[in-house]
């Protein structure tokens, strides 16, 4: 089913490319986001590579983490006595855009939908034990390009838990380290 969505999307962004080009195609974009799940926050830098001009493949670095109590900020767990789950994520993707839905001709500008299916692969969080280390991703939103920068908002969802392998949080040890994570997030991206 995947690769039937995957071969009609594709399909359609060849017809939509000879019968609408954008006015440049740059080949690199970096991005940086930043986001809220039902864990608590994420951060993420990437870049991505588009062959095709609606097509491209994604590799983001970062991290997730529990939130930090606002007492807590800038002392150590030594001091607090909590302990803050916190995992490094690698997360490669492929990158699919439509055409440009809304065209702004005067600022060189245009507003375009995206879906980023992909994988995170990371290690547990400091005292997991068994942790999940490879988890599916899905991301979809909407960009407004101005020129070289993009503007992104969008949404998020995973079987990726940030307690998988139970670790040591701030309320003791999670009741349950197996559902899906739901997450929003906003970022910039810079065309090179």
């Amino acid at each position: 089913m995947l690769l039937i969505l995957l071969l009609s999307v594709a399909s359609f962004n060849a017809i939509a490319q000879t019968l609408h080009v954008d006015d440049e195609v740059s080949h690199w974009e970096a991005d940086i986001l930043g986001g809220l799940n039902n864990d608590g926050w994420q951060f993420d830098f990437g870049v991505a590579y588009f062959p095709l001009q609606y097509i491209g493949v994604k590799a983001n670095i970062g991290f997730a983490g529990e939130i930090e109590q606002i007492e807590d900020w800038g002392k150590d767990e030594l001091e607090t006595g909590h302990s803050y789950a916190s995992r490094f994520k690698f997360n490669p993707s492929l990158v699919m855009r439509t055409p440009r839905l809304i065209n702004w001709k005067s600022q060189n500008a245009g507003i375009y939908l995206f879906a980023e299916p992909g994988i995170i692969l990371s290690p547990g969080a400091s005292g997991s034990k068994g942790a999940r280390y490879c988890n599916w991703d899905f991301k979809g939103g909407i960009n407004l390009q101005l020129d070289r920068f993009i503007l992104f908002v969008g949404y998020g969802i995973s079987d990726y838990s940030l307690y998988s392998g139970f670790p040591t949080a701030m309320n003791g040890l999670p009741q349950n380290d197996n559902y899906i994570t739901h997450s929003g997030f906003i970022g910039t991206a810079y065309k090179f």
